[in-house]
């Protein structure tokens, strides 16, 4: 599976609702998207469609932290409502091979509606710390926003 990388202008599209059911192609993209983020443990917790050249709103997501999993494929994923306060801490990407240390202000606490491929059902997520971060990270892409562009100055 390849990565786009930035400065590739695809980043910056607006991905496009998907229809449910899930077609087979996108069963399968997300089951890739998934094994990819599973097996690059070390340096990804998730992985948006448009970071392989879809512009479909789809994404994969997977931590583990203190023996608890967080993982979802998500589709047509949505803020429903937030904290109105927020953490800043840096933050990385697949697809921006320059780090940066400067931090990234996100809401500390999120809730989230989609559909869950993992267990084919509608949910509504709610996420707090990094697991919110992750969230906001890849529904930025869906928006054909880089975290970079969030990046305190």
């Amino acid at each position: 599976m390849e990565i786009i990388k930035y400065p590739d202008q695809r980043l910056y599209h607006i991905s496009k609702e998907v229809s449910l059911p899930l077609s087979k192609e996108d069963k399968a993209l997300l089951d890739e998207m998934y094994n990819y983020v599973k097996e690059h443990k070390e340096d990804a917790v998730g992985l948006s469609a448009i970071q392989v050249g879809v512009p479909k709103r789809m994404c994969a997501i997977r931590r583990t932290f203190n023996n608890r999993v967080f993982n979802y494929k998500l589709v047509n994923p949505k803020v429903i409502t937030h904290s109105p306060d927020y953490i800043a801490l840096p933050e990385g990407c697949l697809s921006v091979e320059e780090k940066h240390e400067e931090p990234v202000k996100r809401w500390r606490t999120v809730m989230v509606s989609g559909f869950d491929a993992i267990t084919g059902k509608n949910v509504i997520i709610k996420a707090e710390g990094f697991e919110a971060r992750i969230l906001q990270h890849e529904i930025d892409h869906m928006n054909g926003i880089l975290y970079t562009e969030r990046l305190e100055k």
